[in-house]
This record gives C-alpha cells, sequence and structure tokens, in this order.
C-alpha cells in the first residue's frame, strides 16, 4: 500500500469510528445482534401481546392485566438482531471521472461497508450488474446505460445502499425499484464532481468515444453549459423521484475528503449520525 493509499485508508477508518448508520430506528432482519428487529426477542422494547401457553417464561406473564380480565397472556419484546446491509456500487465510467470522485466513490464504499461491520452487519459489496466485488477489485469502466438489476441476491429485511452518479442514458426508475423491493430501508447516494455541478464557460472538455477510443476537445460555451446544467438538473430530478417513490433516502453528495462529505452532505440529512 502505497502513501497515498494509507493515508486514504486512515481517513475512512477515522470516520468509521466516529460515525454510525443512522437506521437505529428502523426494524431489520439479520441474525442476533443489537438493533431493531422484525417480530418478538430478548429486548428491553415491548413489541406485543399473545395468549399465555404451557412453558412461557412466567415473568413475561402480564399480571396486571390477568387482574382485570382473568386471560393470561404474555409480554412479547422486540427482537435485536444484526441487521443484513447490501452495498451496490455503480461501476459507470463516468464515477472516475475525475480522480477526486474515484477517490470518493472509493472512500464512501469504504464507509459505508465498515460502519456496517462495525454493528456486526452481515455485508455484501457488489458492482451494479456485475455482481460481488470486495473495494479492492472495485472498477469503474461500464457503459452509461442503466443496468437492469443487481448480480448478486439482496437479502429481505435488509438495509441497500446504492452509491452513483446517476448519470445514465435511461430513466432509473426500474433499476432503484429492483433495489428498494425487500428492504428495510433503501438509501441512494448520489455523488457528483464540484466540476460536474458548475462546470466553467471556457473550459476545454476532452470528449473520448467510449467505443473507439477517439478523444476531441470542445471549448465549453455558455450555450453548451446552459444546456448541461439544465441535462443534470433533470437526470437529479428523476434519481431523487424515484427514490422518494420507494420511501427511500436520498442523498447528494459533492466528492471531496471523506470528513466534509460526511460532515456536509451526509450528517445534515440524517444517514449518518455520530457514533
Amino acid at each position: 500500500m502505497n502513501e497515498a493509499s494509507s493515508t486514504a485508508a486512515a481517513a475512512v477508518a477515522t470516520i468509521v469510528a466516529r460515525h454510525r448508520l443512522a437506521w437505529h430506528r428502523r426494524r431489520h432482519r439479520g441474525r442476533i445482534g443489537g438493533q431493531r428487529g422484525f417480530g418478538s426477542g430478548s429486548s428491553q422494547e415491548f413489541h406485543d401481546f399473545r395468549d399465555y401457553a404451557a412453558g412461557d417464561d412466567l415473568r413475561h406473564v402480564d399480571w396486571r392485566g390477568f387482574a382485570r380480565t382473568e386471560q393470561l397472556r404474555v409480554r412479547l419484546y422486540e427482537a435485536e438482531v444484526a441487521p443484513y446491509c447490501d452495498v451496490v456500487v455503480d461501476p459507470s465510467a463516468s464515477m472516475a471521472v475525475t480522480p477526486e470522485k474515484l477517490a470518493a466513490a472509493h472512500a464512501l464504499a469504504a464507509a459505508f461497508v465498515g460502519m456496517a461491520r462495525a454493528e456486526q452487519a452481515q455485508v455484501g459489496l457488489q458492482a451494479l450488474g456485475r455482481g460481488p466485488r470486495t473495494l479492492a477489485d472495485l472498477a469503474f469502466d461500464a457503459p452509461q446505460t442503466t443496468p437492469e438489476r443487481a448480480m448478486a441476491p439482496l437479502r429481505a429485511g435488509g438495509v441497500r445502499i446504492l452509491l452513483t452518479d446517476g448519470l445514465w442514458t435511461t430513466g432509473p426508475g426500474s433499476v432503484v425499484a429492483s433495489l428498494a423491493a425487500g428492504a428495510a430501508h433503501f438509501l441512494c447516494v448520489q455523488l457528483l464532481d464540484p466540476w460536474e455541478l458548475a462546470p466553467t464557460v471556457g473550459d476545454v472538455l476532452q470528449l473520448v468515444d467510449c467505443e473507439t477510443g477517439e478523444r476531441q476537445e470542445r471549448r465549453l460555451d455558455a450555450a453548451t453549459v446552459a444546456a448541461y446544467g439544465s441535462n443534470l438538473h433533470r437526470l437529479v430530478a428523476e434519481l431523487r423521484g424515484a427514490v422518494a417513490a420507494v420511501g427511500g433516502t436520498f442523498a447528494s453528495v459533492t466528492a471531496g475528503p471523506i470528513a466534509e462529505m460526511f460532515a456536509r452532505d451526509l450528517l445534515p440529512p440524517g444517514v449518518v449520525e455520530p457514533a
């Protein structure tokens, strides 16, 4: 690991130690752990009543209710689980359009995986349309068409996190719906580079044909920048709307150092919270 990689890993580790995913208010499925689960279990949080059955723990009998109704019922408490968490990363080439955006994509993916693991979650990482990956082999070189679905199964009742820039040539509705289906919570983080958000008139843009590799340079004039801004606004609105339609949480993140992205873009909307 070179010095730059070591510095980036240390910055992510610091963020993971100081933050957690804000999923504790929701119910999840998973193995035994410390988050709220579906159904009954052994936590201290009341869940429901049911009729007494032979062999039930007498300590859970609702004796006050029995005094009023002469019906034996037991208290059920919420299950505590370590949630399932699937982190799905968009492998589109635009995620690496600048070194800063590429570094931010790697840092965010590592932070989401790290925070989930810190909660003893069962974590899956995959590239959208490509299948399971490790943090070390995430690659951003796919065409900008929207992948139809995740390639590996996503676990029901878990948390799903999509990291993307949403700069696809087709609408995001179907892929967002497929990723959110069956999840306890769906989170979409849209990552954009500062230059993508505010290109400057007069900048020289290098265009690369994805099929032939041919390169062309084009100077951005005012009309081009205006048209680009309008198109970007539409794409962001479409992605935000698709996430809202499935009851998910949307966060827009501007690429930068991991500490800045968390403080500026992820803490205010409640995507993460101090540990």
